[in-house]
């Protein structure tokens, strides 16, 4: 081999090492940026999941408000109506606002459990929808009393009746703070907590 020749294969070399150095290098970006890029995605991606877990979380809180407040609502409206016609006490005035207040109770927690239905878990589904119904149970036999229709129970037993739902509302609330995670207290209540 003559010195021109191998200077000639060494320039050959040169010139497809450097071409190669810079597409190497050129793919490198661009397998870097691609990198990077899928990265930003994931991290976009897991920050919008975040997001969208903490609207839920919201979302539940807020139907678990409305849900809380128009059970206690409700009962409290059963609770006032229900010695009034048991004693005859207050008016029949008296009687009618308090039954129309019982009424509106019932319209605002049948809305607020349609609402629930789409957003709460089944746990807490099943507790309040219970309850509800044992409401419903009694606003209905309180209503055939403030008619003067023959009602399915006496005022007395309705009162027993009445008295079971408060625990109801406390094993509602509790359904909902353990579904939220904020809470470490049982879902009945416990002897010692709160009144009976």
């Amino acid at each position: 081999m003559s010195a021109s020749f191998t200077a000639l294969i060494i320039g050959i070399v040169g010139v497809a090492g450097t071409l190669a150095s810079g597409l190497l290098a050129h793919r490198g970006a661009l397998r870097t940026k691609r990198i990077e890029l899928d990265h930003a995605e994931l991290q976009v991606r897991e920050e919008r999941r975040e997001s969208d877990r903490q609207a839920y979380l919201a979302a539940r809180r807020a139907t678990y408000v409305t849900l809380n407040q128009g059970l206690r609502n409700y009962h409290s409206a059963l609770w006032d109506l229900a010695p009034m016609l048991r004693t005859g006490g207050g008016s029949g005035e008296a009687r009618q606002e308090q039954a129309d207040r019982a009424g509106r109770a019932r319209q605002g927690m049948s809305e607020a459990y349609a609402e629930a239905q789409m957003l709460v878990s089944d746990d807490v589904l099943i507790v309040v929808g219970a309850l509800t119904h044992r409401l419903h149970l009694v606003y209905r036999i309180l209503m055939q009393h403030h008619a003067g229709e023959p009602a399915d129970e006496d005022l007395d037993a309705l009162h027993e009746r009445l008295l079971g739902t408060s625990e109801g509302l406390y094993e509602a609330r509790q359904t909902m703070r353990k579904d939220l995670g904020i809470t470490s207290l049982p879902i009945t209540r416990p002897p010692d907590h709160g009144a009976h």
